[in-house]
């Protein structure tokens, strides 16, 4: 169980230092991602979605407050924080400029693992909280 949390957390070390390169190492080729900015449905379009979210918040920062393992499945809390400095894609196509704000968001990943690859990965944040905190409410953009 230690194997796959200490896994969890070299990949946050990687993907705070923004390397995709050593991030797709994490990934199988077929693996499945799942959050609020849409499904990933292989390990190209997951790390597109996160070259699209380095981009809108260069300095993006994971912080884990707390990891759960159970065999291969890890469920860590964690703190996202970084400035809107870019184009932000959301659900549905809507792209938000940037807007200089700052926002803290608390999150939830979930990784299941196979062969020490993860193979799904499913993020979870408040959406409205994401929102508010840059200064914006879901229907100036035509989400629903």
């Amino acid at each position: 169980m230690t194997d796959v949390v200490n896994l969890v957390h070299d990949f946050f070390a990687v993907y705070n230092a923004h390397d995709l390169d050593a991030l797709a190492r994490y990934y199988a080729q077929n693996a499945v991602s799942v959050s609020p900015g849409g499904q990933g449905e292989s390990r190209d379009e997951i790390l597109s979605y996160h070259v699209q979210f380095w981009e809108a918040f260069p300095d993006v920062h994971n912080t884990t407050l707390q990891a759960i393992a159970q065999d291969d499945d890890v469920a860590v809390t964690a703190l996202i924080t970084g400035t809107h400095t870019g184009p932000f894609l959301l659900p549905g196509g809507t792209v938000v400029s940037p807007t200089g704000r700052r926002v803290h968001l608390r999150c939830c990943w979930i990784f299941t693992l196979e062969a020490g690859l993860i193979v799904t990965h499913l993020l979870y944040w408040d959406q409205l909280e994401a929102y508010a905190q840059l200064g914006f409410l879901p229907q100036q953009l035509n989400v629903t």
